[in-house]
C-alpha cells in the first residue's frame, strides 16, 4: 500500500513539474534578445537603431518638491535597470521602442502625467483597445502629434512612444502595432 502510494504521490509530481504554465518556468526576459528587430517594425519604417540608452525623466527644476522625488527615484531605477531600446522613421513619425528589466509602468505614468513640463500640454489618458487589456497598458497623449504608452509584461515594462515630426500627426497605426508586436515577443520569450 504505501509503495503505491509513493509511486503515485511521485507520478503526481512529475506530471505538476511537468504540466505546469511555461511562465512558471520561463527564465527572466533579456530586454537585448526581446527586443524588436527592424523586420518586425511596420511596413515603411526606416532609419531603425537599436541602442542601450538609460532613459532619463528630464529633471526639471521649476517643479514641486513632490515631482523632483518622482523623478529622481524613476531615474535611479533606469540606471540600476538593463535597458534595450530601438529608434525609426516612418513617414513623418519618429519612433521609440523600449524595454526595461523591471516593472515601471505605473511610475512612469504618474510621473508623466503628474509632472508636466512647462509649455508642455498636460498628458491625457487614451483607451486601449480590448485586445490590450490583459497587460492593462498606461497610454497617453498630449495632442495629435505625440502617443506613447508603457506595459508591465513578464516582470518588464515595454514602452512606445511615437511622435510627429514638424507638426505632423503621430503615426497612431504605427503606435498600437508596435504596442502590441512588442508585448508579444516579450511574452514569448523563452
Amino acid at each position: 500500500m504505501r509503495l503505491r502510494t509513493l509511486v503515485a504521490g511521485s507520478t503526481v509530481a512529475v506530471l505538476a513539474a511537468v504540466g505546469l504554465p511555461a511562465a512558471a518556468h520561463a527564465a527572466p526576459v533579456v530586454p537585448a534578445r526581446a527586443l524588436l528587430t527592424a523586420a518586425e517594425f511596420p511596413a515603411g519604417s526606416t532609419h531603425y537603431t537599436p541602442g542601450r540608452r538609460t532613459p532619463s525623466t528630464g529633471l526639471g527644476g521649476l517643479e514641486s518638491a513632490d515631482c523632483i522625488a518622482l523623478r529622481a527615484g524613476l531615474d535611479g531605477d533606469f540606471r540600476r535597470s538593463a535597458v534595450a531600446d530601438a529608434v525609426a522613421l516612418r513617414g513623418r513619425s519618429a519612433i521609440m521602442v523600449s524595454i526595461v528589466d523591471r516593472p515601471l509602468t505605473s511610475r512612469i505614468a504618474d510621473v508623466v502625467t503628474r509632472c508636466a513640463e512647462p509649455d508642455v500640454p498636460r498628458a491625457v489618458a487614451v483607451t486601449a483597445p480590448a485586445d490590450l487589456e490583459l497587460v492593462r497598458p498606461r497610454v497617453l497623449t498630449t495632442g495629435a502629434d505625440d502617443i506613447r504608452g508603457w506595459a508591465d509584461v513578464r516582470g518588464t515594462t515595454v514602452g512606445v512612444i511615437v511622435e510627429g515630426e514638424n507638426g505632423a500627426a503621430a503615426d497612431r497605426d504605427a503606435f498600437w502595432q508596435l504596442l502590441r508586436a512588442q508585448v508579444a515577443k516579450v511574452e514569448r520569450q523563452p
